[in-house]
This record gives structure tokens, C-alpha cells and sequence, in this order.
């Protein structure tokens, strides 16, 4: 199908001939002529970068009257660069009409946007949960005369903790039709529809933009202490990389731009410890190319949308499987090939395999570059910058004469010495005595036992590969539960829940497991207490060949996987009062 198709009014074809666009993608194609065709409830379920901005906003442009100086649609976006670059979209299909537009989020000044709001007139508004309700709890603009209410990136929202914040602006716009585009329908979203929607229509795209052919997934496997110095050696190795890396934590994010900086690759962090002046200077730098890696967690990447990247590189994979899934979406966009690269520790091997049936694709195991081979690139790379240099040469003149004067006498090994040491030395030094950081694979006797590296006390004591067992007197008997001793654990190491692996619980004890670098922290726990109570962490025993991992003293008990496992429950959470 063609946009031309669509029946939409001139100027807005006129806008998108423009921007060189000439068939709509699915969600377009399936949403707008329902959008079009009369004043409906709508719900659009489609992935992260399938065009869903265009989709409400092509038929919105075609029920907006322009003449009118109030807010006639509202837009909630769940981050400042989303609502930006909403707005931006907005204007850019709106490039023949006269529309006017404003953003509205925190992390700046709210006068200067009622300002602008009282001044510009705008008839559409695009802004975040919290600031919008803000706004509207002044009085800036009438909310009978608001029509339509679109959300975009539901589920993100409700991930972000902003879902009773959005329900709450729902309930206060009182004549309006809603449009709702989300990834993902958890049972809050489902809720939400039954309670403020309207017999909505509904459009499904179960096309993914992830693919095998658009993706190619990769691991590397290093020990945590070596994972900065293999995404530099894979850096040095692959030139013109544009990439988007994802840390777990902001400190993460703010130590490795540090370090790429001092190793010579253009980076900058995005954070939520940064203003909204700085946050849109770095990503003005990054879509300019004047960094080429932008290193962020994954809140801090919510709403960025960059469509060109060669790479989505994590640094660790995320807490859960579904955020993976969103971060190597970022690549392998518009036609192009994309490639996803985890630089992972040994203790996240496991997962894996969970990830590979979530995204139906294999995820290659590599090894990073030789030190040889990463050598050869960095010396070529140097060669072509010299003879770039010599010739583009045009410094004739009194400084150059200088200069030959200076060095006519010196003998030709000496003058190559001297550019060997000025223009290599700096660049390969590092890797003169640079070893191998790759972790090797555990391999498999020929009976299916584990090979001599992983057999001992730690394979026999039940752990799984990369883990260390532990053995803590704590059980039933003390109110000890499988939520309770994640919280603990994490809390006194200050690590998070989703490290701890499996638990068991028993009456007078319980086991656990951590990834084997934890070992001499674990053991710092027996200086801790317990609700008032102390007690002893251990290494657990190893089991007898054959035998059980069971206790006649502690009875049966119960086995909990990190992946899916028993959860303490959660209370919900009390709904946010409108306040005028």
C-alpha cells in the first residue's frame, strides 16, 4: 500500500513527499483509516519503531481546528526525549499547516512553559505524566475543550511508575476520545481500558522489527573485571562504530564514559542526574556524530530514537528479558543491519538460552579480537592516517624550511625510530604485553560430566555453572521466605535482587546461590543481623555422589528459579489524588 492510498488531505501528502516517505509500515496502514473514519476509542499494539508517532498523528492533523486557540489533544509520553521528538515528528508532517505545538516535562522551569503556553496558543500539547497533571492543576488551559487524549508507549509508563498519574489525567479530561499505543497489554493497562475506555478499537501488529536477518546477536564472555578493557579492544578492532551501550546503573554509565574518553573513543554519557539543557546537548552531539557511542542505562534510553546505529552493545545484559529485547530493537532499522553484542561475565551465561527463545534467534557465542590482530588494524589504521597526512602536505614556507634544517643531518633509521615511537607508540603500547581476557567455554566429557575446570566442590555442591552455593541458618522457623532473602542479600551487598540465583527454603535453614565473584562478600554477611537475630553463612557442603541435597533436620522444602520463581507479594500501589 502507498500513503497516496490513505485518503489523506494535500498538504499533509505534500508533508510526507517531503520527508521522502511512500508506503505507510503496518501500524499505519492498519490505524490510520480507522482514525480517519470517525470519532473512536483506539488501541494500536505495536513494538518500539514501527511508526506509531505518525500513525495518530496523520489523522489528528486531519480532525484539528487550526483556527481555534486552545488545547484540542493532548499527547503522554512517558520521557522528555519522546515528548520532544514527538513534537518534532508533529511538525514535521504538519510542515503545510499552520499547527501549533508545545512540549511540556520536567528538569525545567515550568513558568517558562506556562508562559509559552499562554503566549503560543498552541492546539496540541505533548508532555510527560507529572508535568502535564502540574500544568493542568494551574488552570493553564481548558480541559472541556481537550478532545483527544493519546497515549504513546503505554507499558513504558507503566514500567516508569507513572501509570496512576496518567489514570488521573484521564479522569479529569471529562469529553474526549482516547488513543492508546502500547508494546505490550499487562493486566494494569487491560484495567485501565475497561475502566476509561469507550468500546475502543483495536489494531494488533505482530510483526516484529526484530529479526534474524535485521539482528545479528553476539556474546563475549570475560570476567567482570575485564569488561571495559574488551568493549576497547572491540572497539579497536571495528572502526566506525555508531552505538548506543547500555549499563545497568548511572554510576556504570558515568565510570565507562570516563574510560572510553581516556581510551580515545568519542563517548558521552545520558543520565538522570543531568539537566534537560545537557541532556539535549549530548544527544545533539550524538545524532551530529560527534560522539560516536552514547553510553546510558535503560531509563535514561526511554523515547531516544535514533534509526542508524551499527551496534547496541550491553555491557552486562539488563535485569530482565523483555529489556533486552527493547535495547537490540534500537539496531537493524529501516532496511539496514544491525549487530547486538553482550560483553557478559560467566555467572550470566545461563541466561542465554532464555534470551534466544524470546527473541527466536541464536545468539552466537565469539571470542573477541586477537591482540595480533587487533594490532595489525591499530598499525594500518595508523599508515593511512600518515600517508593522508603526506599527502594533503601543504606547509611550505619559513616554519617548514625550520624544520628540514632541524632534521637534515639526523641518519634515516634514527628518523624512522623517531615516527615509529611518535606515531605507534602511543596506540599499540598498551597491548605489548596483553594477554587474553576471554573466558573459556566449559566443556563436556564424553559421559556428559562436567570437564576437569568445573568439577570439585562447586559442581558437586549443587550450584549452577558460574554460581558458589551457600548455606545460611536461617529458615520458616524465623520468617525467613524466598522474597525476604533476596531483599537481604542485595540490601547488605548493595547489589541487585536479579544477581541472587536460586534459593531454597527450608525450616531451619535455607541455600542460596551467587555468582562466584561474590564469594568473599557473602562471607562479610555473617557480621549482619536478621530481624534481631543473628546467624551463620557458609559455603554448602559438597554432596555425596548419588546423594540428596536434603536435611532429615530441615525438612522439605522449596526450590525457587530467579527466572520465574515465588515472589513476595506486592501491595498495590494507592492512587495519586488529582489536586487543582
Amino acid at each position: 500500500m502507498l500513503f497516496s492510498e490513505l485518503n489523506l488531505k494535500e498538504t499533509s501528502m505534500k508533508a510526507i513527499e517531503a520527508l521522502g516517505f511512500e508506503s505507510p509500515s503496518e501500524i499505519q496502514e492498519k490505524s490510520i483509516p480507522k482514525l480517519l473514519a470517525g470519532e473512536i476509542d483506539f488501541i494500536g499494539q505495536a513494538q518500539t519503531g514501527t511508526g506509531k508517532t505518525a500513525a495518530f498523528t496523520l489523522p489528528l492533523l486531519e480532525k484539528i481546528d487550526f483556527d481555534a486557540k486552545h488545547i484540542q489533544a493532548m499527547v503522554i509520553a512517558p520521557t522528555r526525549e519522546l515528548a520532544n521528538q514527538i513534537c518534532e515528528e508533529i511538525e514535521k508532517l504538519s510542515k503545510f499547516e499552520p499547527v501549533r505545538t508545545l512540549a511540556v516535562y520536567g528538569g525545567v522551569p515550568i513558568s517558562g512553559q506556562l508562559r509559552e503556553l499562554r503566549r503560543g496558543k498552541p492546539q496540541v500539547i505533548v508532555g510527560t505524566p507529572g508535568r502535564l497533571l502540574d500544568v493542568m492543576g494551574r488552570g493553564a488551559f481548558d480541559l472541556e475543550k481537550c478532545r483527544y487524549v493519546i497515549l504513546d508507549e503505554a507499558d513504558e509508563m507503566l514500567d516508569m511508575g507513572f501509570f496512576d498519574d496518567v489514570q488521573d489525567i484521564l479522569a479529569e479530561v471529562p469529553e474526549k476520545k482516547i488513543w492508546m499505543f502500547s508494546a505490550t497489554m499487562p493486566k494494569p493497562i487491560l484495567n485501565m481500558i475497561n475502566q476509561h475506555f469507550c468500546d475502543p478499537d483495536m489494531v494488533k501488529v505482530t510483526k516484529k522489527i526484530l529479526t534474524s536477518d535485521a539482528v545479528e546477536q553476539k556474546f563475549c564472555v570475560v570476567s567482570r573485571r575485564d569488561q571495559a578493557e574488551a568493549l576497547c579492544r572491540y572497539l579497536d578492532y571495528n572502526q566506525d562504530i555508531y552505538a548506543i551501550v547500555f549499563t545497568r546503573t548511572k554510576v556504570g554509565a558515568k565510570e565507562l564514559t570516563d574510560e572510553l574518553n581516556a581510551r580515545a573513543f568519542p563517548s558521552d554519557a545520558l543520565h538522570g542526574d543531568m539537566s534537560q539543557e545537557q541532556r539535549d546537548l549530548t544527544m545533539k552531539k550524538f545524532k551530529e556524530k560527534k560522539i560516536s557511542l552514547l553510553v546510558c542505562t535503560d531509563v535514561a534510553a526511554r523515547g531516544i530514537d535514533v534509526n542508524d546505529l551499527t551496534h547496541v552493545i550491553n555491557f552486562s545484559l539488563p535485569q530482565d528479558n523483555e529489556s533486552y529485547v527493547h535495547r537490540i530493537g534500537r539496531t537493524g532499522r529501516g532496511g539496514n543491519k544491525g549487530i547486538a553484542l553482550s560483553i557478559i561475565e560467566p555467572s550470566e551465561t545461563r541466561r542465554i538460552s532464555q534470551i534466544e527463545r524470546i527473541t527466536k534467534a541464536k545468539i552466537e557465542r565469539v571470542k573477541l579480537p586477537t591482540v595480533d590482530a587487533i594490532v595489525d588494524v591499530l598499525t594500518e589504521k595508523a599508515f593511512s592516517h600518515f600517508d593522508e597526512l603526506v599527502e594533503n602536505f601543504s606547509g611550505e614556507g619559513e616554519s617548514y624550511e625550520s624544520f628540514k634544517t632541524r632534521f637534515a643531518e639526523k641518519e634515516r633509521e634514527e628518523l624512522l625510530q623517531g615516527l615509529y615511537s611518535y606515531i605507534f607508540e602511543q596506540s599499540l603500547k598498551r597491548y605489548k604485553k596483553a594477554r587474553s581476557i576471554d573466558v573459556e567455554k566449559r566443556e563436556r566429557s564424553e559421559r556428559g560430566e562436567r570437564s576437569d575446570r568445573s568439577r570439585g566442590e562447586r559442581g558437586n555442591n549443587g550450584a549452577q555453572a558460574g554460581y558458589q552455593r551457600f548455606h545460611i541458618t536461617l529458615g520458616r522457623q524465623s520468617g525467613m521466605q524466598p522474597g525476604e532473602l533476596i531483599r537481604f542479600v542485595s540490601r547488605s551487598l548493595s547489589i541487585k535482587g536479579g544477581e541472587v540465583g536460586k534459593i531454597m527454603i527450608m525450616n531451619d535453614f535455607s541455600f542460596f546461590e551467587m555468582p562466584e565473584d561474590y564469594a568473599d562478600r557473602v562471607m562479610d554477611l555473617n557480621s549482619e543481623t536478621w530481624n534481631g537475630e543473628s546467624f551463620k553463612v557458609q559455603v554448602a557442603k559438597a554432596r555425596a555422589e548419588g546423594g540428596s541435597s536434603r536435611s532429615g533436620r530441615g525438612g522439605r522444602g522449596r526450590s525457587f528459579s530467579r527466572s520465574g520463581g515465588n515472589r513476595s507479594d506486592r501491595g498495590d500501589r494507592p492512587r495519586r489524588s488529582f489536586r487543582r
